[in-house]
């Protein structure tokens, strides 16, 4: 059987850049009331302008000048306690952003979609594990965990449609 990380190195690279947007927006889109409520003021305002960046690259244009100064309030924004929840959505739009299709390879495609999922987790009610748990306990307990299974699933369907959409090109 082929795992995703391997579906995903076979995309082209505009491939991967599409893949990585559509995951993002999903992923936003997915997010909860209360994680929602932690965008509100200059946390939205870094979002909105990273995954401006990435769709605009997806799109064909350049990365914008101002990625850089992006990443660094991403960066800084992962830091804030208060917006812990969001933390892996932060990381996953600063693996990527100012980054144009050639220079996104498939390992960080594959570090986006692991974050992406990651935020949707931890906006959710887990039960809090200790260290040295057994993993297919923890990972027992995710895939209880209704929004958990559909971030999983929506990010397999967006592999394959991504697939189709490079065979087809």
């Amino acid at each position: 059987m082929v795992d995703g990380a391997e579906l995903v190195g076979r995309l082209s690279p505009s491939g991967r850049l599409e893949l990585t947007r559509q995951v993002l927006d999903w992923t936003i889109g997915a997010l909860p009331g209360g994680a929602r409520e932690l965008l509100d003021g200059r946390p939205g305002e870094v979002v909105a302008a990273a995954i401006s960046d990435v769709r605009a690259v997806a799109d064909g244009a350049e990365p914008t000048e101002d990625a850089g100064e992006i990443e660094d309030e991403l960066l800084e924004l992962s830091d804030e306690v208060e917006l812990q929840q969001l933390w892996q959505l932060f990381n996953a739009l600063s693996y990527c952003v100012g980054l144009d299709s050639p220079e996104l390879e498939a390992g960080t495609v594959q570090e986006t979609m692991s974050a992406c999922y990651d935020v949707i987790r931890d906006c959710e009610d887990l039960p809090e594990f200790p260290v040295g748990t057994a993993e297919a306990t923890v990972l027992a307990a995710e895939r209880a965990n209704e929004n958990c299974m559909r971030a999983i699933s929506r990010q397999k369907e967006l592999v394959g449609e991504a697939l189709r959409r490079d065979a087809g090109e």
